[in-house]
């Protein structure tokens, strides 16, 4: 009997290599996107979440949108959930998960609530080795919104080459931010993936800067044949 789970996808680096994952070990997934009541969620990534569903087409997998109707937003995901787990008989939940406490406590607690299991494949997983992993498997990412020291308005948009990723290394040396971000200095959209049967082509955006930080509003986008090697 094949697991149905579903997965926690922001369109990130993290949901979408968690995803990956997931698709290795056969499950039927399907994808819960959550659209946060703010853009100061702890919980759920903002950015330009909309666009998901290119992404979600591209692998081929359904989505479900849940739109946040209160600031309590745990419970809106809470009932959706519940409701995939009647409807559809999902077994459990994978997150993208990799060092915070605050998100992976309120995911276990939700899921056990609703009786389900959580799976959270990069959780403690070395922040120098995700990143390999990133370059390695050719996940095509770039950054939506930055707020860190070192991170300014010329990173908004810009992809994740080797060049940048050493960059962000020195960053997170010099100035003590997270590797890959999981402390909200930046977030992230992946244009393309190794499970992805298209590349995501950002044909217009704009760039809004506040101070310190800032982020990347996409205006339009779509799906392209990926590019010959």
């Amino acid at each position: 009997m094949t697991l149905r789970v579903a997965v926690s996808f922001s369109g990130g680096k993290d949901s979408t290599y968690a995803t990956w994952i997931a698709m290795h070990q056969g499950w039927d997934l399907s994808l819960v996107t959550v659209k946060p009541h703010s853009a100061d969620s702890l919980m759920f990534h903002h950015p330009n979440v909309e666009w998901t569903r290119l992404q979600a087409q591209s692998m081929g997998l359904s989505q479900d949108i849940v739109e946040m109707t209160r600031t309590d937003e745990i419970t809106d995901l809470q009932q959706a959930l519940a409701k995939m787990k009647s409807t559809r008989g999902i077994f459990g939940l994978v997150t993208g998960a990799v060092a915070s406490d605050y998100q992976k406590t309120r995911f276990d607690n939700m899921c056990d609530a609703v009786g389900l299991k959580t799976y959270a494949p990069l959780w403690h997983k070395s922040p120098k080795l995700l990143v390999e992993d990133f370059k390695k498997s050719g996940f095509r990412i770039i950054l939506t919104a930055v707020a860190a020291k070192g991170l300014d308005e010329s990173w908004l948009g810009r992809e994740l080459t080797e060049t940048e990723w050493s960059k962000l290394e020195g960053f997170s040396k010099i100035h003590g931010i997270h590797l890959t971000g999981e402390g909200g200095e930046y977030e992230s959209f992946v244009l393309d993936a190794p499970h992805f049967s298209k590349r995501i082509e950002i044909e217009k955006s704009t760039k809004e800067w506040h101070g310190d930080r800032g982020r990347l509003v996409i205006e339009e986008a779509s799906l392209r044949d990926k590019l010959a090697n």
